[in-house]
């Protein structure tokens, strides 16, 4: 069976998969330099199975035609490295790299939402914001790779609009991303290292986070679904599990940016496979590429 790997912003999650079944679990930090990191995922393989049929990786950047790494904005140095061919040379098993919203969205087409909507885009809600973009029941992954990268589209637009950590000012995941949520709440003179905790304590930090993240995800997705005019958005990731929190502040926002009435009525779901989805639609990148 093949091996999914989901790698984070904090953390590297593997898994040994069996269609939508996950029958084996492993977990590492992220952290260190490149070959530390590669290093590490090779050691999750060989610990879970070092004969596995392939391994994918989902990566919290893009893939570039070429198989190189464009950039991991929230880690450093991979800028032009070649996963696949690093961890062929470590394992000597099949690999299949692609970016990991764009890896959750092939799992929720196979087994998810996929099932039910031809074109969706799934939304990954963690250290970043990412999106995988299905249409027509394919996977899109655009001529760079780029395609359903929604962290980065603009909703501030003022000199003072947050820092995002690709460098520009006013993106989405400045507002959305865990970095901007835990901003918001110390704003509010509150103190959290996680949003888990954040939603726990349910104060009026907690509603202002909330309320930030709302409009930011809903004024960003108002302007893309105009363009795409979607079967549904499919939401994933640990901030996801909150959605009811906050799901009538994202159709306000979408409202306020919708063309037409409909382009804002569109379902708002959580992924059928959870946090999971990742790992899952990782294992299946080699068979898919």
């Amino acid at each position: 069976m093949p091996i999914g790997i989901d790698w984070g912003g904090t953390s590297i999650k593997a898994a040994i998969v069996d269609g939508a079944a996950v029958r084996g679990f492993a977990r590492v930090e992220t952290g260190g330099e490149p070959a530390v990191i590669l290093d590490a995922i090779a050691g999750l393989v060989r610990v879970l199975d070092p004969r596995a049929e392939g391994v994918g990786v989902a990566i919290p950047g893009e893939v570039r035609p070429d198989g190189r790494c464009w950039r991991l904005p929230n880690v450093p140095g991979f800028e032009d490295v070649n996963i696949a061919a690093e961890l062929h040379a470590r394992l000597g098993l099949p690999i299949g790299v692609e970016n990991d919203a764009t890896a959750a969205a092939l799992a929720e087409r196979l087994y998810g939402w996929g099932n039910q909507y031809g074109s969706f885009l799934l939304v990954t809600l963690g250290t970043g914001v990412g999106g995988g973009l299905v249409l027509d029941g394919h996977v899109r992954r655009g001529t760079g790779g780029f395609a359903g990268e929604i962290g980065h589209v603009l909703v501030e637009s003022t000199e003072q609009a947050w820092l995002c950590g690709c460098g520009k000012r006013g993106c989405m995941e400045a507002y959305a991303g865990t970095a901007g949520l835990l901003r918001r709440y110390a704003e509010c003179g509150k103190q959290a290292g996680t949003i888990k905790e954040i939603a726990d304590a349910d104060d009026e930090g907690t509603q202002a986070v909330w309320q930030q993240l709302g409009w930011a995800l809903g004024t960003g997705l108002g302007v893309i679904n105009n363009v795409l005019d979607l079967d549904a958005i499919v939401f994933t990731g640990g901030v996801a599990n909150s959605l009811s929190r906050f799901e009538g502040l994202i159709r306000k926002a979408m409202q306020a940016r919708a063309f037409a009435p409909p382009l804002a009525q569109l379902p708002l779901l959580t992924s059928r496979l959870g946090e999971q989805a990742g790992v899952i639609g990782a294992a299946h990148l080699p068979a898919a590429m």
